[in-house]
Order: structure tokens, then C-alpha cells, then sequence
């Protein structure tokens, strides 16, 4: 069977669900996913996947738990530094190592 341009994005579509249901919060690719449709979609097909991704990381308690622990990191919470580091790590989502040095 021949995929075409709409079961293509009923597919991305599809997959985003159930990376949701999943607890899958990986935004690097899902940015990836966005920057390589589109050229490939139309608009409306594009729109609805961006109307997507925004659903999944905004209804979601793990997008509120995310936000929290982001803004710990960023007023320089260490504890919340390494988790925010092992969590990446776990991801997969090539995060860089970081090696904290204290030389006090």
C-alpha cells in the first residue's frame, strides 16, 4: 500500500497520542518532527500536529512536574540540576555531561 501525505499525518498524529499516553516527553525530537514536516504537509495537516504537541505538554501533570523542576534548575537549585542531568541521560535525548566542579 502506498502512503500518502494524509495517512503520513495521521500517522505523526497517531504516534503523538501515544507518546501522551505514554508519558514520553522528549522535546527535542518532537521539534525535529516539526522542522521535518514542514515542507511536507500542508498547512491545516501541519497545524494540527503543532495543536498536538502543544496538547501534550500543556494538559499533562508530567508537563506541570517538568515546568517545576525547569525552574529550579534555572534559579540554580543543584539537587534539581542533577536530576534535571539524569533525567536527560535517561531520555536519551543527548543531553552533554556536565561535571560540576567545587572548589571551595
Amino acid at each position: 500500500m502506498k502512503r500518502t501525505p494524509q495517512s503520513s499525518i495521521t500517522a505523526l498524529l497517531e504516534g503523538v497520542e501515544q507518546a501522551k499516553q505514554k508519558k514520553e516527553f522528549n522535546i527535542l525530537k518532537d521539534l525535529k518532527t516539526l522542522h521535518a514536516q514542514y515542507t511536507k504537509v500542508n498547512k491545516r495537516d501541519y497545524l494540527a500536529l503543532l495543536d498536538k504537541l502543544v496538547e501534550k505538554y500543556s494538559t499533562d501533570e508530567a508537563a506541570v512536574i517538568h515546568a517545576a523542576l525547569l525552574k529550579k534548575c534555572q534559579a540554580g537549585d543543584m539537587d534539581a540540576i542533577r536530576l534535571w542531568t539524569e533525567l536527560q541521560k535517561e531520555s536519551g535525548s543527548g543531553a552533554a555531561e556536565v561535571n560540576i566542579v567545587d572548589s571551595i
